[in-house]
């Protein structure tokens, strides 16, 4: 019987938990599956911070020619790591910051967040923030960790993570299931696609395939 914060009530044979790892201490769980789920503290688990800044040109590529194919741009300025919509025309460009050093950058608002990429993009083309900040469109800033759903980003792996992973992932016939891109035992955790494929093994327990 799965008990919702509105009030509905639904009765199930099998659930399925899929929630980010900070999440699960919040979640009211069966004694079993509690102590199952505190396994989850092993596993390592990262923040990202993501500006996204649409353009009225490419303006890069006036810059300088040799951008006109430009994907990934990688950097040390306070927003390191960039990419485009290459080869879709969009101009927009992607900032992406990760691990602990967005806890520097925590109490910082959307606001301060997007005038640290713009101010980060004119460091690396040698441009004005000011120069920059003539052709922006729109802009959007999200900082995983404050979002109350997310509280991060995604997994990666400790010393402990394998046999965290193999205690979350066991079913012995529990009505409750483990699932996430942070269960997925492969080499690519903390991606989309290190989450279907768990989801795929999870439905394989359920149906007996």
């Amino acid at each position: 019987m799965v008990r919702c914060t509105n009030g509905d009530v639904h009765d199930c044979d099998t659930v399925i938990l899929t929630v980010p790892l900070p999440l699960l201490k919040e979640i009211a769980l069966p004694a079993v599956e509690r102590e199952k789920a505190a396994a989850a503290a092993h596993i390592g688990f990262g923040n990202v911070i993501k500006i996204l800044l649409r353009f009225e040109t490419h303006w890069w590529i006036d810059k300088q020619k040799d951008f006109a194919d430009l994907t990934f741009l990688l950097s040390d300025a306070r927003i390191p790591v960039w990419w485009t919509q290459h080869p879709a025309e969009h101009p927009v460009l992607t900032g992406w910051f990760g691990g602990p050093k967005t806890e520097g950058m925590a109490r910082l608002n959307e606001r301060e967040l997007i005038e640290a990429g713009l101010a980060s993009l004119a460091d690396i083309f040698g441009l004005s923030p000011e120069r920059i900040t003539q052709d922006l469109v729109a802009a959007k800033a999200i900082n995983w960790a404050n979002d109350p759903f997310a509280r991060g980003a995604y997994s990666y792996a400790t010393p402990e993570t394998r046999d965290a992973q193999s205690a979350l992932a066991s079913s012995d016939g529990a009505a409750v299931l483990f699932s996430g891109e942070a269960l997925y035992r492969g080499r690519d955790m903390g991606t989309v696609e290190a989450a279907l494929a768990r989801g795929l093994e999870v439905a394989r327990t359920i149906s007996g395939h």
